[in-house]
C-alpha cells in the first residue's frame, strides 16, 4: 500500500520502504529479548530473531533496498548492554550486510537503546539521538516529542500499535497495525507496529494511548487516525481509531 508517490508500506510486513532513500524502515525489534528475560528467570522460546531476518529478507527482496532505518529500540534492555543483545545486534549488522546487501545501517536512538553508542566505531552504523531529519522525513522513536520543525512525513515507533477484535464467540484477537494521521501543525505522521514478534501491541481502539507517548497529548489526535493493519502479504484499512471504538461500544 504506498501513502504516496515515495512510501510504501510493505504488504504483510511491520515495515515501510522509502523510494527516494532506497530505505527499509522499521522500529521496535528488542534483540536479545529472550537472553534477557531468561536472565530474569522468565525462560521463552528464542525465536524472535530468526522471524526478524525473516520479515528483513522478505523486505529486501520486494524493495532491493541499500540501506535500513531502525527507528528505536533496537535492543531490550534499559540499564546496560545484555550479552544476547550484544551477540544479536553484531549478528543483526552482518546478516543485514553480508546476506542482505544493504550497506547503510541507521539508528534512531529509543528508551531502551542506552549504551549501544558504544559499538559504533566497530560495527559501522550510524546512530542518532532521538531524532533525525534524512532526506526530508523526520523519524523520531517516540517517548518524547520531536523538537524538529521539518520533514513532510513524520516517521514514530515506540507505541506498538495494535487493535483489537473479536471473533464471534467473543474471544479477542490482536491484528498489529500501522497508525497514520496528520499532526495538530498539518504534516503527516506514520506510527510503525513493532518488529518483536512478542509485542502484540498495544489496543489502540480500546486503550488510553496519550499517556503513552506525549505526542498525542500535544500534537495528535488518535482518534483522526486510520488504522492499517497487517493481513497476509497486504494492508487492510480498518478506518479510523475513532469509528472503531464506535463500533466496539455499539457491540457491547
Amino acid at each position: 500500500m504506498k501513502l504516496d508517490n515515495d512510501v510504501e508500506l510493505l504488504d504483510g510486513l511491520p515495515a515501510l520502504y522509502i523510494k527516494s532513500l532506497s530505505a527499509i524502515v522499521c522500529s521496535d525489534l528488542h534483540l536479545g529479548y529472550e537472553g534477557v528475560h531468561a536472565s530474569k528467570g522468565m525462560f521463552i522460546p528464542k525465536i524472535n530473531f530468526k522471524k526478524i531476518k525473516e520479515i528483513l529478507k522478505k523486505a529486501a527482496e520486494k524493495t532491493k533496498a541499500k540501506n535500513i532505518i531502525v527507528v528505536g529500540d533496537i535492543k531490550n534492555e534499559f540499564s546496560d548492554v545484555h550479552i544476547e543483545e550484544f551477540n544479536e545486534f553484531r549478528e543483526f549488522v552482518s546478516y543485514v550486510r553480508d546476506d542482505l546487501k544493504i550497506k547503510g545501517i541507521t539508528l534512531i536512538k529509543g528508551n531502551h537503546d542506552n549504551f549501544i553508542d558504544r559499538f559504533r566505531q566497530s560495527l559501522k552504523f550510524e546512530i542518532f539521538a532521538q531524532e533525525a531529519v534524512l532526506g526530508g522525513y523526520l523519524f523520531f522513536h517516540g517517548e518524547e516529542l520531536p523538537k524538529s520543525k521539518g520533514g513532510r512525513l513524520l516517521i514514530m515507533g515506540h507505541l506498538h500499535p495494535a487493535i483489537a477484535v473479536y471473533n464471534k464467540i467473543g474471544v479477542k484477537e490482536k491484528l498489529r497495525c500501522f497508525l497514520y494521521g496528520r499532526l495538530s501543525d498539518g504534516r503527516n505522521v506514520v506510527v510503525l507496529p513493532a518488529m518483536n514478534y512478542f509485542a502484540q501491541g498495544v489496543d489502540v481502539n480500546q486503550d488510553e494511548v496519550t499517556r503513552m507517548a506525549p505526542i498525542f497529548q500535544r500534537m495528535l489526535d488518535v482518534d483522526k487516525m486510520h488504522a492499517l493493519c497487517l493481513g497476509e502479504d497486504e494492508i487492510l484499512d480498518f478506518g479510523t481509531i475513532g469509528d472503531l471504538r464506535k463500533i466496539g461500544r455499539n457491540a457491547s
